[in-house]
């Protein structure tokens, strides 16, 4: 690092007890695949889960700076939320120090953190369903979509779900795709019903949940390379189409992603263009029907 000196305190810190993974292996991880991970976080309002202590103790989202942090960050405010934004190994280094374990974000860029350039969809299994139902869903997903003309970039979760990331062309609001992305897990759901729930209380869920609410304004997804705080150090990472066949959670990891990316590259290292939005936001005037 060349920029501002960071002092990282208590790199012995045991973050992940079950594997002996320390906050000093938590930063390595990171600058080691911040190449890929500031490409898609560039100019993107992160939000931190921090767990000052481990994954064992308490954690908290937080939005705005930590108290006290330095005024070399660089930081966008949005609509009265001071955002930091991932602009060097420094910042990253700092985050960390503050027990920043799991990077989040908006398909969102500066300076237009109102009009989406993504729609994003999270499908979420309640067990007992897992990763396998959550496969079979993506799969259905997938043929919704290339029935639509969409292509679609991919990655785990970091837990039992999948995340899509459909890059779109802006100009609908966050609401104007929150509904168009309902109205196709409307559609998903009659191809899947045992499968596919669209149910937004926890408590009433069963099966996938298809979670189209990620597209409001101001919620986030684990971001690309990011970690997860749950034993093994999973890490929510990117896939290709063809991999959806055979992988699992588990083959992402603090220390199995750095030798992927050693092996293949970021699979997201191109990626898709901007699409047309529109027959995505067709698909809102299911959802307004099934009001």
């Amino acid at each position: 690092m060349t920029g501002p000196k960071v002092h990282v305190p208590r790199l012995d810190k045991v973050f992940f007890p079950e594997d002996a993974i320390t906050k000093a292996d938590v930063l390595d991880y990171y600058l080691t695949v911040f190449a890929p991970l500031e490409e898609h976080l560039r100019g993107r309002p992160l939000t931190l889960i921090r767990y000052p202590d481990g994954i064992a103790g308490k954690s908290f989202f937080q939005k705005n700076p930590p108290s006290g942090a330095p005024d070399w960050l660089s930081t966008w405010t949005i609509r009265d939320t001071r955002y930091v934004l991932l602009k060097d190994r420094e910042t990253l280094a700092y985050l960390v120090g503050q027990g920043g374990l799991e990077l989040h974000t908006a398909p969102v860029r500066i300076p237009d953190a109102e009009h989406p350039d993504y729609a994003v969809v999270d499908l979420d299994p309640m067990p007992p369903a897992g990763f396998e139902e959550a496969r079979q869903v993506a799969k259905i997903t997938l043929s919704a979509l290339d029935a639509l003309g969409l292509r679609v970039m991919l990655k785990t979760s970091g837990a039992t779900g999948l995340h899509f990331f459909l890059p779109i062309r802006r100009g609908p609001s966050c609401h104007e795709l929150m509904l168009a992305v309902k109205g196709l897990g409307q559609e998903i759901r009659r191809a899947a019903p045992q499968l596919v729930t669209l149910e937004r209380s926890v408590a009433k869920r069963s099966g996938v949940y298809f979670d189209y609410g990620q597209n409001a304004f101001g919620h986030t997804l684990a971001a690309a390379y990011s970690l997860r705080a749950q034993p093994g150090a999973p890490v929510s990472c990117p896939i290709t189409r063809q991999e959806l066949a055979h992988v699992r959670p588990q083959d992402f990891t603090l220390r199995t992603v750095p030798r992927r990316l050693d092996a293949t590259g970021d699979v997201w290292r191109e990626p898709l263009a901007p699409q047309d939005p529109m027959p995505l936001l067709r698909m809102a005037a299911l959802a307004k029907a099934a009001r």
